[in-house]
């Protein structure tokens, strides 16, 4: 990966759509600006993931990011990016797009960087609907990660909304990852284009964000 990422990942669930139809609303938010979507449905089989992506990529802008959780063979033959579960096992050497990581401490988040990560997942931040029983980390954690992993970007997931962006960019995020903001919403344009907005304003009022991203940026270990 050689290119900045953008600042916000959508991260699907179709338990959070209200009943409406998963691809419709990727493809709102991404008329809203969305550049990056991480496809977790982990009780889809490989060929439904496979027939949903074929009808994505048939309707979204071909700059678009997407990333699958947890099936990095799928990953690798549909050559699309991979993103791992903090638990998984370590990804082979294989090249790819694009690889993240979901992290909740320092240790997880320096075991991705030794493994050759384009970015971290750092949370949950804030209480999440996603994820009911976490423990929250709160702002703390993210600086702390920022600290260690810095230039490596990191995205802040759980509980963020518009109103929370600027405290976690300032912690050291490069973006944010969100999933019912946007799918739970009425108008998933319109929410997505001022999550951008709030990022955008963040990022440009916090120095240490204004030169991250590029997935490439300073020494990175081989794998």
């Amino acid at each position: 990966m050689n290119r900045e990422l953008p600042r916000l990942m959508l991260v699907t669930d179709r338990r959070r759509t209200r009943g409406r139809q998963l691809v419709d609303l990727i493809v709102a938010a991404a008329d809203g600006g969305l550049r990056f979507v991480q496809v977790r449905e982990k009780d889809m089989g490989d060929a439904e993931i496979i027939d949903m992506i074929g009808r994505l990529r048939e309707r979204l802008p071909p700059e678009m990011l997407i990333a699958v959780n947890g099936r990095e063979e799928l990953a690798q033959r549909h050559g699309l990016g991979l993103h791992l579960p903090a638990s998984a096992p370590a990804p082979s050497t294989a090249e790819r797009r694009l690889f993240g990581r979901s992290t909740h401490d320092e240790p997880e988040a320096l075991r991705a960087v030794l493994e050759g990560a384009d970015y971290v997942l750092v949370g949950t931040v804030f209480r999440s609907e996603s994820k009911p029983g976490a423990a929250v980390s709160g702002i703390a954690l993210v600086e702390r990660i920022w600290r260690q992993v810095d230039p490596l970007p990191i995205f802040a997931i759980g509980g963020i909304t518009i109103a929370k962006v600027p405290a976690v960019i300032h912690a050291g995020a490069w973006g944010v990852a969100v999933c019912g903001a946007i799918l739970g919403d009425n108008d998933p344009r319109r929410v997505t284009e001022g999550l951008q907005l709030a990022l955008a304003v963040a990022a440009r009022a916090c120095p240490q964000s204004r030169n991250r991203g590029d997935a490439q940026a300073g020494p990175r270990p081989s794998r």
